[in-house]
């Protein structure tokens, strides 16, 4: 629980600073239209990749998730994924009734899709975060863990690549999303292995 702990607290912190400012922090700017120059305004893999965790594609991602958590960790990987997720939703759907933060504007950076909804929380952040931490942090120091943990710690990248490129997010506000992702990932796997060394201890 202490990693998840700190993750929270650069989480807030981060967050305060967004919250603060009421717009972008130093560097967001620079790093969406680096981003932009590379890739161009809408590229056909952002848009895929968003969509990967929005209904009905969301399902797959939690499946793939899972799968990559259970080659790791087993049954308290997978599991782990599925209460994360739902943490997630949780923290999704509690921080937008109580926060609003403003997007990119266009006047400022190419915007893909304009939407009216508030930039902080991602959900994007949050559903990538929760289903792909669990593989990064249930990972051990073998090359086949170790791989997993790699191809994890990717998609999470590109993702909130993604998101950025599109113009759909600033980067620290994906950086608070997936932070907290990330705590709810390491909560869920402290909640799966306390239950586990329940179980064994009832067990003898």
């Amino acid at each position: 629980m202490r990693t998840a702990l700190i993750l929270i607290l650069g989480a807030f912190v981060i967050g305060g600073a967004c919250i603060a400012l009421l717009g972008p922090l130093p560097g967001d700017l620079t790093v969406t239209l680096a981003l932009q120059a590379a890739f161009h305004r809408s590229p056909q893999w952002a848009e895929i990749l968003t969509d990967t965790a929005k209904p009905p594609l969301v399902v797959a991602t939690i499946a793939v998730g899972a799968g990559l958590a259970y080659l790791v960790a087993g049954w308290r990987g997978a599991l782990s994924v599925t209460l994360s997720f739902s943490v997630g939703w949780l923290i999704d759907k509690a921080l937008r009734a109580i926060i609003y933060m403003p997007r990119p504007s266009s006047a400022l950076v190419d915007v893909a899709s304009a939407s009216s909804s508030s930039g902080l929380p991602s959900t994007f952040g949050l559903v990538y975060g929760t289903i792909f931490g669990v593989s990064m942090f249930a990972a051990t120091n073998s090359k086949f863990s170790l791989a997993i943990r790699a191809l994890a710690i990717a998609l999470i990248i590109a993702g909130a690549s993604a998101r950025v490129v599109l113009g759909g997010h600033w980067a620290s506000q994906m950086l608070v999303s997936i932070l907290l992702g990330l705590a709810a990932a390491s909560g869920a796997l402290a909640m799966t292995d306390y239950i586990r060394r329940r179980r064994r201890a009832t067990i003898r």
